[in-house]
C-alpha cells in the first residue's frame, strides 16, 4: 500500500500533476482520432500502423485489437533484448490507444470512406496533424509511453546505427508487410508522406507543448 501511495503522490500529488495527466490522456486520444482519419481517407497510413490495419483488412477484426497485441509483443521483445523486466506500466497507454482507436473508427466515424479526392486528402491532412499533435503532447508527460520508440532506442544502441537509419529500415519493413496484408488502401502515397513529414510534425508540437512537462516542476 505504501508503494501505491508513493506512486499516487508522484503522479497525482497536486492539481498541476492531475492536469498534466489529463493532457497526457488527451494526447493519446487525439492521436487515435488522427490515425482513424488516416485509415478512413484510404490514402495510406503511417508505416508503423500499416501492419495492424492490413491484418484488420484481411481478418475482419478491429484495428485497435491488433495494435494492442502488437504493442504487447513489443513490450516483451524489448524486455528480452534488454534482459530486464517487461515494462507492464506501458499496458495503460497501449490499451487506451487501441480502445479509443476502435471507438473513433467503428462507433463515432462508422467506417466512412472518402469517394471524392479533395475530401480524401483533406481528411488525410487533418489526420496527420492530429496524430502529430497527440503524440507530441503525450510524449511531454512523465507517464508510460507506447513501446515503439523504446524499441527504436534499444535497436539503435545494440547496432550502433543512427536513429534515422534504424527508423527508416524498421518502418520500410512494416510498410512492405502492411502492403502485402492490406494492399494499396493501407500503404499508398499517404504512407510516404507520413514517413517524411510525421516526424517533423511531432517535433513541432513537442516543442510548443513544453508547458505540459513543466506542470510537474
Amino acid at each position: 500500500m505504501e508503494r501505491i501511495s508513493q506512486m499516487w503522490h508522484h503522479y497525482f500529488g497536486n492539481k498541476r500533476k492531475k492536469l498534466q495527466f489529463l493532457l497526457y490522456l488527451f494526447g493519446i486520444i487525439i492521436s487515435s482520432l488522427g490515425l482513424a482519419l488516416l485509415i478512413i481517407s484510404a490514402a495510406g497510413v503511417a508505416p508503423g500502423d500499416s501492419v495492424a490495419v492490413g491484418l484488420s483488412e484481411r481478418f475482419d477484426i478491429k484495428v485497435g485489437y491488433f495494435l494492442i497485441v502488437g504493442f504487447i509483443i513489443l513490450v516483451l521483445v524489448n524486455s528480452w533484448i534488454e534482459k530486464k523486466r517487461p515494462r507492464f506500466e506501458s499496458l495503460f497507454p497501449i490499451l487506451l490507444r487501441g480502445g479509443t482507436l476502435n471507438l473513433w473508427l467503428y462507433q463515432v466515424l462508422g467506417n466512412i470512406r472518402m469517394d471524392v479526392l479533395w475530401a480524401q486528402w483533406s481528411v488525410f491532412t487533418i489526420g496527420v496533424i492530429l496524430l502529430g499533435l497527440g503524440i507530441g503532447m503525450y510524449l511531454r508527460a512523465p507517464f508510460p509511453h507506447i513501446p515503439v520508440d523504446h524499441f527504436m532506442m534499444i535497436v539503435n544502441e545494440r547496432t550502433n546505427q543512427s536513429k534515422r537509419f534504424v527508423r527508416i529500415l524498421f518502418e520500410a519493413a512494416l510498410a512492405l508487410l502492411g502492403l502485402f496484408l492490406g494492399g494499396w488502401d493501407v500503404v499508398g502515397i499517404g504512407t510516404v508522406i507520413t514517413a517524411i513529414f510525421l516526424g517533423p510534425i511531432i517535433q513541432y508540437f513537442y516543442n510548443i507543448t513544453e508547458f505540459v512537462e513543466k506542470l510537474s516542476e
